[in-house]
């Protein structure tokens, strides 16, 4: 198991480096981003300039689709496009959205275009801050100017959170061509067809969906669940699963530079619901669940995002849907412990039935499951696995049982 565990370790690490596409020289590769510009969306972007610049290919085209993203890793994206040897193009397919961090992206390309029914603008900083406005208004302004594109309609994505269509944004010269397709784009920009695409690696797809706030913060309050349903279960498979999703969760808010206020409050809501298990009310797995709510919120602070359709009103949401699970489900954990006999007390299990797990033999020890429970037992019959026995007594921490007639 240990082996096979370090193999897939070693694989997973190993994929990052692995080339997906033969290219050969001058061909398009085509990167395609869909949602929230994370941490692992820009590794993503910024792995595919360095493999086309290594690559000899004639450009990069960025199929984006977003309504916007963290300001540090739209950065990251934006310096990597700057520096690109490598022509870099950005297309919004149709009824796509370039939003937000999406717009600025837009704005470093080279060359851009929008396919019918796409728009882009809308830049606005989340949490609203004047000195951050003010900050990404004129870094706008420069890559408009440095790109050759409209500097005012720029400045006002960000100041007046201005949106415009595709045919708008052709018509202010924000964009170079409206295209009906991608191979048109291509085509338009005189760029080679056919054009390859450059998928993420397994890697760089696990950073993307953990590097997202909700899907971090999701994964460590369900890995604190199952390691707390783990706790009724006669194996180690949920607190395993547990135990994972949870360092994911947790090296996915780090990946997002989350402070040491917010991760504190993640961890100690998740502290708090644990605390559940001792009364039962629901109390704690709601105030657990509001913390971390809190700290998710926390999260969006130390980093601005650059997206119109994120806020608090979401963030509430969630924590309220999450304090109805996690209190929920604490309640059943509870219950169910209830029920156990504690270790002082095991005579409750006496006049219980149950199934042998490991065969029994007269003088020697065997395994029953009782309940949920495995036991060690004895008897003075000889009893097979799977037969069913009946609990007569107890000895210590060992069971007597005889097979049910």
């Amino acid at each position: 198991m240990a082996r096979s565990l370090s193999f897939a370790l070693l694989l997973l690490i190993s994929v990052q480096y692995a080339t997906c596409i033969m290219v050969e020289d001058s061909a398009t590769l085509v990167v395609r981003v869909e949602g929230t510009i994370t941490k692992g969306v820009a590794e993503y972007i910024t792995g595919a300039i360095d493999y086309a610049r290594e690559a000899g290919a004639a450009g990069v085209v960025i199929v984006l689709n977003t309504d916007g993203g963290f300001l540090d890793a739209t950065e990251e994206i934006i310096l990597a496009m700057r520096e690109s040897p490598v022509p870099i193009a950005v297309y919004v397919p149709p009824g796509g959205r370039a939003f937000s961090a999406g717009s600025l992206i837009l704005l470093a390309s080279d060359v851009a275009g929008m396919g019918p029914g796409s728009a882009i603008g809308a830049a606005e900083p989340r949490p609203y801050d004047p000195k951050v406005s003010s900050a990404v208004a004129s870094w706008a302004r420069s890559l408009a100017k440095s790109s050759g594109r409209n500097v005012t309609a720029a400045e006002s994505f960000v100041l007046e959170n201005l949106a415009l269509s595709a045919d708008e944004a052709l018509a202010f010269q924000v964009v170079e061509h409206v295209a009906d397709t991608l191979e048109e784009f291509i085509e338009a920009i005189g760029w080679p067809l056919p054009a390859l695409e450059v998928k993420p690696s397994s890697r760089t797809a696990l950073i993307i969906l953990i590097t997202e706030p909700l899907n971090a913060w999701a994964l460590v309050i369900i890995g604190g669940l199952l390691l707390l349903a783990g706790l009724s279960h006669p194996t180690y498979i949920m607190e395993g699963v547990g135990a994972g999703l949870l360092v994911l969760g947790l090296f996915g808010l780090n990946l997002m530079g989350v402070g040491l206020a917010a991760a504190g409050l993640i961890l100690a809501g998740v502290t708090t619901m644990f605390f559940e298990l001792k009364t039962g009310h629901g109390v704690l797995a709601i105030s657990g669940t509001v913390m971390a709510a809190i700290g998710l919120m926390l999260v969006y602070r130390a980093s601005p995002l650059l997206s119109p359709g994120v806020g608090v009103e979401a963030t509430v949401a969630a924590a309220i849907l999450g304090s109805g699970i996690v209190g929920f489900y604490l309640y059943k954990i509870r219950q169910t412990l209830k029920l156990k006999p504690t270790w002082g007390d095991l005579s409750q299990l006496v006049g219980k039935t149950g199934v042998v797990r490991k065969a029994i033999r007269p003088g020697s020890e065997g395994v029953v499951l009782v309940g949920s429970e495995l036991w060690t037992a004895v008897s003075e019959e000889e009893l097979e696995e799977g037969e069913r026995v009946k609990v007569v007594g107890v000895e210590g921490f060992r069971l007597i049982v005889r097979g049910e007639k």
